[in-house]
């Protein structure tokens, strides 16, 4: 009987086994992706990628000193502004010399100063080069409504990075490039932890948890989320450096396109173009964007999910509590979970922007974020669980091996401390609580998984039977007058015609 009833431990210790999932791990990726979309990192591998990673470095340095940042150089208007700092304009020119830098700035045809009332932004180590070659331009006239040349220190603006900087950042696999990635990709990540820890700590109300419990687990998930998206967009950015991302785009270009020709399909792609520029996009500009918004989530995807199961290799490789089926299944679900939540967040997305466009006080941009966080993370926790359940029959869990082995001692153990049901009940429901993945993956890595399930269970045996009233035996006198009732009330009627019946039995033989 108590074999069967340790269904209730599998209950609780299954409970138990979702304590790690993380909602956000499903919007990770596309954020990510969202986030270095609204860069130029697209155009590092370029001609002009120095130029574009100095205007990216510049601006991401301006934000960090806590400048408030406009990159309307995206609108390529001629003339015009890279970005507007504090309410300066100010346009950048990067080139491998102070001269070609300066001399970039003065229209070709006439001499002169093509970005009237701009500050021009030049590499820090060619700062006084250029602001010495300014004040020669102004003596000369061709810097229109400017005549006194000292002004030329007010024209010129020193970069935050230096011209090889630039180019570092351009490419992949170096410390300017992956400094320059960490800076951009935390400030995404501490969106990620704050939204992270929202999500979290309302589950965790949802469920009637104490809110010292809930702001526990909240600040966990909060710092987990950081993380994941942390590593997830430094290693995306790098990747997106390389040969094999350019190539990505030109294939995800053509399934777009394939699916803008129907009406449906390009006003999704519009939607979703729009939701994540912030802007109106359509036509041949939503349907680029939007290649290159599925080349990085297919990309992000991948990373995040290898992130994700990273620590389960770490388990299977090196602390051995975990098997390597485990790690194969986890890499599966994830990856179906990373993938669902992607494809949920241009969904959603789509949808929040439309939504946003239509309601007053929200606006497309913070519909799309809302519908694409919800749109994730809903397909993601769908896609997973959907998972799970399919591989559930190929492959088990190393908890619900391990549980095997436990639903085997704990009758015994009962039965050594000849508890009670209400007893064994109460072992069940403390050792559900102890059923934790932490305690899984321990009970995993030991050779002797029955004698440290016995080991780790027995002072719970001790405690709950210590609670037990103590029992005092009877005297002898007590005894005898109990069993002189028992006997007096035995029914004797038959007994003796029983006895007469086999006293009168002869049997009938022959001697030879």
């Amino acid at each position: 009987m108590r074999r069967d009833e340790t269904e209730k431990l599998r209950e609780q210790a299954a409970k138990n086994e979702g304590v790690e999932e993380n909602l956000y791990t499903y919007a990770a990726g596309p954020r990510v992706s969202d986030h270095l979309e609204s860069t130029q990192l697209n155009k590092f591998g370029t001609k002009g990628g120095t130029g574009f990673a100095a205007e990216d470095a510049n601006a991401l340095n301006d934000k960090l000193g806590g400048a408030k940042v406009d990159k309307v150089g995206t609108n390529n208007a001629k003339n015009g502004a890279d970005r507007i700092a504090d309410g300066i304009p100010i346009q950048t020119k990067y080139f491998d010399s102070a001269a070609k830098t300066v001399n970039d700035a003065f229209d070709k045809a006439t001499g002169t100063y093509r970005y009237e009332g701009m500050q021009l932004e030049v590499p820090r180590d060619q700062y006084e080069s250029a602001v010495k070659l300014m004040r020669e331009k102004i003596a000369q006239g061709k810097v229109p409504g400017v005549t006194n040349p000292d002004e030329a220190t007010n024209i010129v603006k020193e970069g935050s990075v230096t011209y090889k900087q630039a180019r570092n950042i351009a490419r992949v696999g170096n410390i300017d490039s992956l400094m320059y990635d960490v800076k951009n990709n935390a400030v995404t990540s501490a969106y990620a932890l704050g939204i992270g820890f929202g999500i979290s700590f309302a589950r965790a109300k949802w469920e009637g948890k104490p809110t010292k419990e809930a702001l526990e687990g909240a600040a966990m998930d909060g710092l987990l989320s950081f993380g994941t998206s942390f590593v997830a967009g430094v290693i995306t950015s790098q990747l997106l450096r390389t040969q094999m991302a350019r190539q990505g785009t030109v294939f995800a270009r053509s399934g777009v396109k394939a699916v803008a020709r129907t009406e449906w399909g390009r006003l999704i792609v519009d939607k979703i173009a729009s939701a994540s520029t912030g802007k109106a996009l359509s036509g041949a500009a939503a349907t680029n964007h939007v290649s290159k918004l599925v080349r990085s989530n297919v990309i992000t995807s991948v990373v995040t999910t290898v992130v994700l199961t990273g620590p389960d290799v770490y388990r299977a490789a090196i602390s051995k509590n975990t098997s390597w089926a485990q790690v194969s299944k986890n890499l599966l679900v994830n990856g179906a979970g990373v993938a669902a939540g992607s494809a949920g967040w241009m969904v959603g997305a789509a949808t929040g922007a439309a939504l946003g466009s239509a309601l007053p006080g929200l606006g497309t941009v913070a519909g799309g974020i809302i519908g694409g966080l919800a749109g994730s993370i809903g397909a993601g926790a769908g896609g997973s669980y959907v998972t799970k359940r399919a591989l559930d029959y190929l492959i088990e869990d190393d908890s619900a091996e391990m549980m095997k082995v436990i639903e085997k001692v704990l009758p015994d153990l009962g039965d050594e401390y000849l508890m009670t049901q209400a007893e064994f009940d109460q072992l069940l429901e403390q050792v559900g609580k102890d059923c934790t993945l932490d305690f899984f993956r321990e009970m995993y890595s030991q050779d002797e998984r029955e004698l440290f399930a016995r080991v780790s269970f027995e002072s719970n045996c001790e405690a709950i039977v210590n609670k037990r009233e103590p029992v005092v035996l009877p005297v002898a006198e007590q005894v005898q007058e109990m069993l002189d009732e028992i006997v007096a009330s035995i029914e004797w009627e038959g007994v003796d015609e029983a006895i007469a019946a086999a006293e009168s039995y002869r049997p009938n033989f022959v001697l030879v």
